[in-house]
């Protein structure tokens, strides 16, 4: 009797346990696209760090800008040195929460849509951003996929005359993430 009692009272604190824990997914893709007038920029992230708290409604993505990749090896190479400098700023990163998380049933299969509202940090320096989140929902998995736009003067990148053209002063941005239940 005692250890089948003892043994429910495992199970029980286990299983609340591992629901308070936050999903993460270590293998997140972003992705951001220049147009310019001398040319598009397109660069991939597939290591970005995801993580989302279903008892709270929280939201945090973490990426090292290294980890971006470009066609061209010397678009890479301004991007880390001249414009992100990513040895002085080598992360971005966003931590913000659902708006209406209490309404939203996030154990029921489907896709819905929901806002998310949070601070965005890129080359040291923050700024609110709110962008709508498309969740789908598996037995399995959560699947959470968003857009926005950055300005890239609003985070202090300096972009010299010389190359202006070339680059857009607003980058849209994608990121998508699976998160394993």
């Amino acid at each position: 009797m005692k250890n089948g009692i003892l043994t429910l009272l495992i199970v029980v604190v286990t299983g609340v346990q591992t629901m308070a824990q936050p999903l993460i997914d270590r293998e997140g893709v972003a992705s951001f696209f220049s147009e310019a007038p001398m040319e598009d920029i397109e660069a991939v992230n597939k290591e970005v760090l995801g993580a989302i708290d279903l008892q709270k409604g929280t939201l945090a993505v973490s990426m090292f800008m290294k980890k971006f990749h470009f066609d061209k090896s010397l678009m890479e190479e301004h991007f880390n040195e001249n414009y992100l400098e990513s040895e002085q700023f080598p992360k971005a990163t966003f931590k913000g929460v659902i708006k209406n998380f209490a309404n939203l049933n996030f154990s029921k299969e489907g896709t819905f849509e929901a806002e998310a509202e949070g601070e965005m940090e890129i080359h040291g320096v923050s700024k609110p951003l709110t962008t709508v989140v498309k969740f789908e929902i598996f037995p399995s998995s959560l699947k959470a996929a968003t857009e926005f736009s950055i300005s890239i003067a609003d985070h202090d990148i300096d972009i010299p005359k010389l190359v202006i053209k070339n680059i857009a002063e607003v980058v849209e941005v994608k990121a998508a993430f699976n998160f394993k239940k």
